[in-house]
């Protein structure tokens, strides 16, 4: 009987060490892929222009699409167009636009010569989320007037909707150009 506490205090002891070992053992580790598959989905995949991957997925920055990131959104609009308005009452004579990527921004565009309410002057225009349309914000790009507007892209037509004001005549206009992509 004296010996019952000793062989009590042994089997506490036995069954707390059994205990640590068991918990320590069943604690979950640190991991930095996938804890219910055990994979890795981002191992192996390259995401450009600052991209991030999630998942085995590119997540695009602003400006860019494509599995990898690597479209600027710019890009289906780059090109040389021939452009048509109804800006000029004297008659509708057809010229050149040239569109380019803006140089600092993925989702900016630069829109050169846009005819008589801007003749070789670029305007900058920012483009849509859903990438077939675009906004021109008030800019004072062309001399003394400002020009703003919106646009969108169908095939290989843009259409642009301008308003002009003359700072100095203190007039406004609107107008309408239509530009054809050239092959």
């Amino acid at each position: 009987m004296k010996k019952l506490p000793l062989i009590f205090a042994t089997s506490l002891l036995v069954l707390f060490s059994f205990c640590c070992i068991i918990l320590n053992s069943c604690k979950k580790k640190d991991i930095e892929y996938n804890d219910t598959t055990l994979i890795r989905p981002c191992e192996g995949v390259i995401c450009l222009n600052g991209a991030a991957c999630s998942d085995g997925v590119c997540v695009c920055p602003l400006g860019y699409e494509g599995e990898k990131c690597q479209i600027k959104w710019s890009d289906k609009f780059t090109g040389n167009y021939t452009a048509v308005d109804d800006c000029n009452v004297s008659g509708n004579p057809s010229y050149t636009v040239n569109v380019t990527p803006h140089p600092d921004y993925a989702y900016k565009m630069r829109l050169y010569n846009l005819g008589v309410v801007c003749a070789g002057k670029i305007v900058d225009a920012v483009i849509n989320p859903e990438k077939t349309s675009f906004l021109i914000p008030l800019q004072n790009t062309c001399n003394k007037i400002y020009l703003s507007g919106y646009g969108n892209m169908n095939g290989d037509f843009v259409n642009i909707y301008l308003t002009s004001r003359d700072t100095m005549a203190h007039t406004g206009t609107q107008c309408s150009i239509i530009l054809a992509k050239n092959p």
